[in-house]
């Protein structure tokens, strides 16, 4: 396989040698490999058929026509015709059309006129193998113009040659040459002969007309081949372009519309991410409002009170005892608040105090703070006795618009239903718990809009 795979009228040995060396020749041989796998037989083998040409084969007094044909559905030359080339030139003339022009309706050459390709038998044919360095390949044709003398036994005008590399040595920096030559002698005629039979010769080629229409090799010199009409370039290019704008199509429609989905999820998103950012706001201000709402409330409702102390205090306390100091103060103890009752003075039985305030309901942690000591005279002792109060339990919490509602009929309540001046009104017992007011939790936020 050589660089002239590429069947894209680049036809130039600067353009073979830009194609190897950015790797676009074995890309294509690799891609055509690839599509010649997935493309059905019955098309693969009418494609083949369709670029094959009738083949035209010159012996000495008589010319065979192979005319492209299926054979077992697959492609196949089949000679259908033999031309004699001895008598008048009028009479070969006539019979070279009468069995050529049939057969070449509907084939088109490279110029547009009816292509034939030319089959030189082997015996008229100088095959070789040559090994040169890589360097000349840029202009192989040229570099094997000036040494084609060594490379065969005719002088250089004497011949048409053809080359192709058939094979590269990267570790010698060399390339292998497939190199055919043949004398002008046994092609001149044949191409004279097809000119007057009404044909057009596209390529001589030194193969079995089987493989004529494979053959990387033609002994054509460049200037005698048929150029490629622009029809025909077009022919290649259109289906070409416009099976790159169909893949194209194909990959970029679909991207197109998930980038237009995403922008349009973006600006939905963040839509919703500013809501919920207005709505985060709202909620930690709330938080914060009825935080310093309840601030207050919990510290001051948090313990019992001096007064419900006091009472219960003097409760607790047996008849045979009596006060010397009572101090109720608040000490900090890391991020809680602690309020202790120290208690100095005398009675008939220290020990049993500390069980008294261990069973109240306010108390907790009572003990003694020093040793007691004896009164001289009489059965007293002097004691000192230090207690913690336990903590209240924190009001349970309404919503603010609830406690709106349920502080709207104390703001509006009648006077009459105060009592009366002077009257008595009932007192509570001291020892009765006062209830603070409850603490107000804010409402909930309203949730975000959902994402669509």
């Amino acid at each position: 396989m050589s660089d002239r795979d590429l069947p894209l009228g680049m036809t130039g040995p600067r353009v073979h040698t830009l194609a190897r060396r950015t790797g676009l020749s074995g890309f294509w041989r690799w891609w055509i490999g690839q599509l010649a796998t997935i493309v059905p037989s019955g098309l693969s083998h009418a494609l083949e058929r369709r670029r094959m040409r009738p083949v035209l084969v010159f012996d000495a007094q008589e010319a065979s026509l192979w005319q492209p044909t299926l054979a077992r559905g697959r492609p196949a030359m089949k000679r259908s015709a033999t031309i004699s080339l001895s008598g008048e030139p009028a009479m070969v003339a006539s019979a070279g059309r009468s069995a050529l022009l049939p057969m070449l309706r509907g084939t088109r050459g490279a110029g547009g006129g009816r292509g034939v390709i030319v089959a030189l038998a082997p015996r008229d044919v100088l095959r070789k193998s040559v090994r040169l360095p890589s360097a000349v390949e840029e202009n192989l044709r040229q570099a094997l113009a000036y040494d084609l003398d060594r490379h065969t036994p005719f002088k250089p005008d004497e011949l048409y040659f053809d080359a192709v590399v058939v094979g590269r040595d990267a570790v010698r920096n060399e390339i292998v040459v497939d190199l055919a030559s043949a004398r002008r002698t046994a092609i001149d005629p044949a191409i004279k002969h097809a000119a007057a039979w009404g044909a057009t010769v596209s390529a001589v080629v030194p193969e079995a007309p089987s493989h004529a229409a494979s053959s990387q090799l033609n002994l054509l010199p460049p200037d005698a081949r048929p150029l490629q009409s622009n029809w025909q370039r077009l022919r290649i290019w259109i289906p070409i372009v416009l099976l790159i704008i169909l893949v194209g199509a194909a990959i970029l429609i679909p991207l197109w519309q998930k980038r237009a989905s995403a922008i349009a999820s973006n600006t939905l998103a963040d839509q919703a991410r500013g809501q919920a950012a207005v709505s985060e706001a709202l909620r930690q201000d709330l938080e914060a409002r009825a935080g310093d709402y309840n601030f207050a409330l919990m510290r001051k409702y948090a313990f019992p009170s001096t007064v419900q102390v006091i009472d219960d205090v003097s409760r607790l306390l047996p008849d045979d005892t009596w006060l010397t100091q009572f101090e109720l103060k608040s000490v900090a103890r890391g991020k809680d608040a602690q309020r202790e009752v120290l208690l100095r003075g005398e009675t008939a039985n220290a020990g049993r105090l500390v069980g008294v305030f261990e069973e109240s309901q306010l108390f907790t942690q009572a003990a003694p703070r020093s040793p007691t000591t004896k009164i001289q005279p009489g059965p007293g002792e002097i004691f000192d006795l230090g207690a913690q109060l336990k903590p209240l339990p924190a009001p349970a919490r309404i919503p603010l618009t609830a406690a709106e509602k349920a502080e709207a009929p104390v703001s509006t309540q009648d006077s009459a239903t105060a009592p009366a001046a002077g009257a008595a009104s009932p007192v509570a017992p001291a020892s009765a718990p006062i209830r603070p007011p409850p603490a107000v939790d804010p409402p909930a936020p309203t949730p975000p809009p959902a994402k669509p």
